[in-house]
């Protein structure tokens, strides 16, 4: 007796590196975002250095004193005595950011990790968004902070050379990464590369296997 022949086609789903890689940049901004919001080097002048949760005098003040009326003492730090309202602004606006990148990277693990395809392009879909939107935040906080902080510049007393600090520049270089992830996103339209495969399969007669 011959052997009965049958042919599958199984639709079978590739995941294409561009969904890794920009996983790997969303979760680098992530931790990117968190170290520039927990340090308190966004701006400095002198001994004086000040975050968005709280500003603080080094220890090594020359004249062992409050640089400045309401700084902190040298060597401590407490919240901003000053400007809290862009201060405020900046946090919210960047802490909405970093939940909108950590769901987006969620959202992509999600969607990495379904073997439907139809399921796939719904969360990449989230993912997308949420990283655009997370941009957007973020490009309107970091942007609004030096410019609030010149307006109000004068309520620091007198004229002092100012500069930015690595915490604000690492919040830029989270946002650059949630920036990639974004484009990789959005460039990687056809979400997988789907392909069909044929599988043929020999079953032998039924005389031989019920042996």
């Amino acid at each position: 007796m011959v052997a009965v022949q049958r042919t599958t086609i199984e639709a079978v789903s590739a995941v294409r590196p561009l969904k890794i890689i920009s996983l790997i940049c969303l979760v680098i901004a992530i931790g990117l975002m968190i170290v520039a919001l927990c340090s308190t080097s966004w701006l400095k002048t002198g001994s004086f250095r000040t975050g968005l949760f709280k500003e603080c005098t080094s220890s090594n003040e020359p004249t062992h004193a409050p640089p400045f009326t309401g700084a902190p003492a040298p060597g401590s730090c407490h919240g901003p005595s000053r400007n809290k309202g862009y201060l405020i602004a900046a946090a919210v606006l960047l802490l909405t950011a970093l939940a909108f990148t950590t769901l987006s990277a969620l959202f992509n693990i999600v969607g990495l990790s379904k073997s439907d395809v139809r399921g796939k392009y719904r969360w990449y879909r989230f993912a997308t968004i949420l990283s655009g939107l997370a941009v957007l935040l973020d490009l309107v906080a970091l942007i609004m902070f030096p410019v609030a902080f010149y307006v109000r510049m004068g309520d620091y007393g007198s004229r002092r050379n100012w500069e930015v600090d690595w915490s604000y520049g690492i919040a830029w270089g989270a946002t650059l990464f949630t920036l990639g992830a974004s484009i990789m996103l959005i460039c990687d339209k056809e979400h997988e590369e789907v392909y069909y495969k044929e599988k043929t399969i020999y079953n032998p007669p039924p005389e031989l296997s019920d042996r």
